[in-house]
């Protein structure tokens, strides 16, 4: 029964996401985290989320803005390079505190930041680098999209396709550095099925929701998100 649990929680967090823009991947990762160790759900979660964007990108993909999403991606693998000398500097705690305050400003203030008016590579390059250590890497790459200037449609689609890229270079990692799933195999046939219907069926239902309705429920998903980082950081810094 478990393939088939799986493949259930994976169809309802990509049909979120494909509904809402992100925020499915969380969800999928803490309901994984109540089966798997940690250690197996990294690779796991990682595998499915890089099939359930691919999905949704491949879908969506006469919406894909391909002179944004090319050189975000290569600033993103840029940021990534350059910020791995400082995972080990940087105090995770602190950092995700900061990162949560960071993605309600890009949310409801992001003037403040600059971030959208900048080249795409620069913001891949910065959200990519910080995504890498402190983690958030969805939220953290949506607040950096230039989300005025595209329908419902290209925020899920582009969005998608960044996140395939950078889902795509954690599974190359996982098989580099030697990580065996085959004993996960079923397990994994029921997240990548259940991933791909839940984007399937939530691309359909995002053609019933008006423009308006989208941006108020990604804005709504993306608060909740770092509200949740900031309060989580801050239990633990004050009860460390």
């Amino acid at each position: 029964m478990e393939p088939i649990y799986l493949a259930i929680i994976a169809f309802c967090s990509s049909l979120f996401t494909a509904c809402a823009g992100l925020g499915g991947g969380i969800l999928l990762l803490a309901m994984m985290l109540q089966i798997f160790p940690p250690s197996v759900v990294i690779p796991l979660h990682g595998i499915t989320q890089f099939f359930s964007n691919a999905s949704r990108a491949l879908i969506l993909r006469s919406f894909i803005v391909r002179e944004y999403v090319v050189p975000f991606t290569i600033g993103s693998l840029l940021g990534v390079v350059i910020f791995i000398p400082l995972i080990t500097l940087v105090d995770q705690v602190i950092g995700s505190l900061i990162l949560g305050v960071f993605i309600l400003v890009a949310t409801w203030r992001p003037s403040y930041l600059k971030l959208r008016s900048v080249h795409a590579t620069i913001s891949g390059a910065i959200t990519g680098g910080l995504g890498l250590i402190l983690g958030a890497i969805g939220p953290l790459a949506m607040s950096a999209h230039p989300k005025e200037d595209w329908i419902k449609e290209q925020i899920v689609a582009n969005h998608a396709a960044v996140m395939a890229c950078q889902h795509g270079l954690k599974v190359v990692a996982f098989t580099v550095i030697g990580v065996n799933l085959i004993e996960y195999s079923r397990e994994l046939i029921g997240l990548i099925l259940g991933a791909a219907t839940g984007t399937f069926v939530g691309t359909k239902i995002l053609k019933r929701i008006s423009d308006d309705r989208f941006r108020v429920l990604l804005n709504l998903v993306l608060t909740i998100l770092a509200v949740r980082m900031i309060y989580e950081n801050l239990k633990t810094l004050a009860l460390g």
